[in-house]
């Protein structure tokens, strides 16, 4: 009985140990892929050719947004699903990833702290017309929001919405879990509502 248990308690190690290391890849993924944006076209030299196309500038920045965001949905959506196979394996349930319900709010939590780190590393690219620099621009507004974040619940003891506390909690740990996934996908349009608005304004 000891080796089955043993077995058990191995494969809710790598389940755990699995899960934990998303959350940090996550952003990180996200940083990633939001350099890889039209912001990147300028950095290369080849934003004249694209924008020559018979396509509208809106069209081309929303197109490859999106196909930035479908990867990492699916990135997300892969990654739990291992690590839910993982926890059956194990017979042991887990405080995040324990159920249906639970798994597709991981699904939505995840996705949306993936989407904000893309969308805003998209919108500081096309700014920055520089997938470096924009990658800088935006750890520099996530450190700093962070930072602030830390210092008020501190010191202040108030708290203002930070969306990677999404990480590491599912709707149970969440008072308003819809409204603030809500808030954080409306930040990410906003986000590239002011990169469409620039990238229009570009000029080669």
């Amino acid at each position: 009985a000891a080796k089955p248990l043993e077995s058990r308690l191995l494969w809710q190690s790598l389940a755990t140990a699995l899960l934990d290391t998303m959350v940090g890849v996550v952003p990180v993924a996200g940083f990633i892929l939001g350099a890889l944006g039209v912001g990147m076209e300028f950095e290369k030299g080849t934003a004249d050719f694209l924008l020559t196309r018979p396509r509208l500038r809106w069209y081309l920045l929303w197109t490859s947004w999106g196909l930035g965001a479908a990867q990492m949905v699916a990135l997300v959506l892969v990654t739990l699903v291992l690590v839910s196979n993982l926890f059956r394996v194990a017979r042991i349930g887990s405080q995040r990833v324990e159920s249906l319900g639970d798994f597709l709010d991981s699904l939505v939590a995840l996705c949306t702290v993936a989407l904000v780190c893309y969308s805003l590393t998209y919108l500081m690219t096309t700014l920055a017309r520089n997938s470096r620099n924009g990658t800088g621009l935006a750890l520099a507004v996530c450190t700093g929001y962070s930072g602030l974040w830390a210092w008020l619940l501190l010191w202040y003891d108030t708290h203002i919405p930070f969306f990677l506390e999404l990480s590491y909690g599912v709707a149970r740990f969440f008072a308003n879990f819809s409204l603030t996934v809500a808030g954080w996908l409306a930040v990410c349009v906003a986000l590239m509502l002011v990169a469409q608005f620039s990238f229009e304004r570009a000029e080669i």
